[in-house]
């Protein structure tokens, strides 16, 4: 599966063990993956043109500003497919909707559902 080994996978949370597990599982799918703890890390990353993501993952269950990570990630929904990890308390906050946030997923997460979903999408 040529598509499967050239898609590249941003993970971003501060959750490590979360980050760890969701990396790991990607990498054994045959991704190649980034994780990072803040989000400055992973959108400088995402600027080198030798690292084109196809997915962004932004878990911001346990962000200490989700807002401004919501606005910093914002900016770049034309040019990464993004996908937002969020608690219940701020599904209901209005500026994550119409952000062009592609899913918006809310925790728990089953990560084996998590990485099926993953796969599909890049491999699309």
């Amino acid at each position: 599966m040529l598509a499967a080994t050239m898609a590249k996978v941003v993970l971003v949370g501060k959750d490590w063990q979360t980050r760890a597990l969701l990396r790991a599982q990607l990498i054994e799918e045959g991704l190649e993956v980034e994780a990072f703890e803040t989000m400055r890390e992973a959108l400088a990353t995402s600027e080198a043109p030798a690292f084109r993501p196809s997915l962004l993952i932004a878990d911001l269950y346990s962000s200490g500003d989700p807002g401004a990570e919501i606005e910093q990630l914002a900016a770049w929904t034309a040019q990464i497919p993004i996908w937002i990890i969020a608690s219940q308390s701020l599904l209901a906050e209005p500026q994550l909707k119409s952000r062009g946030f592609e899913l918006i997923l809310v925790r728990p997460i089953d990560v084996g559902e998590l990485v099926e979903q993953i796969k599909r999408r890049v491999e699309a």
